[in-house]
């Protein structure tokens, strides 16, 4: 099975469960072969497979192959030309082949320069991974040692939105050959990096904010080249994603919270987000977990008047232990005994809290178009609509949301039809003929 990580979309649901059923049940060795390993796809197939990975072979291992084929094809052409020919095809067996066939159709002889201009006009254009982009940045010795500064500085285009993410992640994590060894000198690389690292992100600034995407070429100097020129050596573990992703998103998620509060309290108090995150939501965490900690059930009414005195609602509680809970340490809302929680709902839930913003949402239209909330309750605009529009219905009860009308039973149905039936026998043939 070739291409199994290309088994997706509605032409081939459910086939890689298809596929796990056969490898479970057959007697018969199956291969499956896949291109992108870490495909999240892949994760259920790998669990009933042998796991055997196969890497791009090395300049060296193919050249001796390609240098045999050439003797027995009568071509003539000197080993380092045969290696501009393989790196230029990134190491690809095949069309190694193809070029050597096309270029020996007019002459059985090459020379190192023909053939390095031959194989710089036929090179492989390949898309790498950010993952490998930031391996290559930092890499050493051969693989790395006669790369222009163009050459680098593509490394960056390949994916220029992500890529300085994960230069900043990872140059850490690596070794530099300059320093030999020396931390003072290692100290003062990093130091370097870092610099030109928080240049970059001044230009990438300028880039999004101004839309001068012509500074791109200088972004990819300061963020991807400079540091790899300072920290190349060898990386001590793997590439690992950019965790400001993550962080980024929680920030978000924070901001968003610390708006909702703001606009709940913005008439008891006088502060804006970073105020009430620094100064007002440590307290209110105290005042709301720690009645009901110490004094159980006789502490509901204290949190609940706490609760009304910044018109607050039962919701923002998670938001402000979440905004305030830090790593390392316990979460109060954990130690409050969970009778006394559920205890706490029910007396919240029972008293009507009156807040100066709306809480109803948006919920299913009735035939008329006025929206009803959660708690039954129209909008202002709607519910002046319906008074206006009361005295035009007044005299229909049938179209009254409020009257519910009343069905008639069976029983009644069928004294109905039986009354008509009489009704048309008499008029029919019940009366006397003259």
């Amino acid at each position: 099975m070739d291409e199994v990580d290309g088994m997706s979309g509605n032409e081939d649901r459910g086939g890689l469960q298809e596929l796990v059923q056969l490898v479970k049940n057959s007697r018969i060795p199956i291969i499956c072969m896949c291109n992108d390993r870490s495909n999240p796809k892949m994760r259920t197939l790998a669990n009933y497979c042998f796991d055997l990975r196969f890497y791009r072979p090395r300049v060296e291992q193919i050249k001796g192959a390609m240098m045999s084929l050439a003797f027995k094809e009568g071509l003539k052409i000197p080993p380092p030309a045969m290696n501009e020919i393989i790196s230029a095809a990134n190491q690809d067996i095949r069309q190694v082949i193809h070029h050597l066939s096309m270029w020996s159709a007019s002459d059985k002889a090459m020379t190192y320069d023909q053939a390095k201009s031959d194989a710089q006009q036929a090179k492989k254009d390949l898309k790498i991974g950010p993952f490998d982009v930031c391996r290559k940045v930092f890499a050493g010795g051969e693989e790395t040692a006669h790369m222009t500064l163009n050459d680098k500085s593509d490394l960056f285009f390949h994916d220029y939105s992500i890529a300085p993410l994960f230069v900043q992640e990872n140059y850490l994590g690596v070794t530099p050959f300059s320093a030999r060894g020396n931390k003072k000198k290692h100290l003062q690389l990093i130091s370097k990096t870092a610099d030109s690292i928080c240049d970059g992100d001044l230009v990438s600034q300028a880039i999004r904010s101004s839309q001068r995407w012509g500074l791109l070429p200088t972004q990819a100097f300061f963020s991807s080249v400079i540091p790899g020129e300072y920290m190349r050596g060898s990386l001590g573990h793997m590439v690992t994603f950019p965790s400001w992703l993550g962080k980024n998103s929680s920030r978000g998620k924070t901001d968003r919270q610390l708006q909702e509060l703001r606009a709940h309290m913005k008439l008891k108090i006088s502060a804006d987000k970073n105020s009430i995150n620094l100064e007002y939501l440590p307290h209110l965490r105290k005042s709301l977990t720690q009645p009901l900690i110490k004094l159980e059930n006789d502490g509901i009414p204290e949190v609940i008047a706490t609760i009304d005195q910044y018109d607050l609602l039962k919701n923002d509680i998670e938001s402000i232990l979440e905004i305030t809970q830090w790593s390392g340490r316990k979460d109060p809302w954990s130690m409050v005994n969970s009778k006394v929680k559920a205890a706490f709902t029910r007396t919240y839930n029972k008293e009507v809290h009156m807040t100066p913003y709306s809480t109803v949402t948006m919920g299913k239209k009735t035939k008329k178009g006025a929206a009803l909330g959660e708690d039954g309750e129209m909008g202002e605009e709607d519910g002046n609509q319906a008074v206006e529009s009361e005295g035009e219905s007044d005299g229909d009860v049938a179209t009254d949301a409020m009257i519910k009308a009343k069905k008639p039973t069976a029983k009644g149905k069928a004294k109905d039809a039986g009354g008509k039936g009489k009704g048309q026998g008499k008029g029919k043939g019940g009366g006397k003929r003259k």
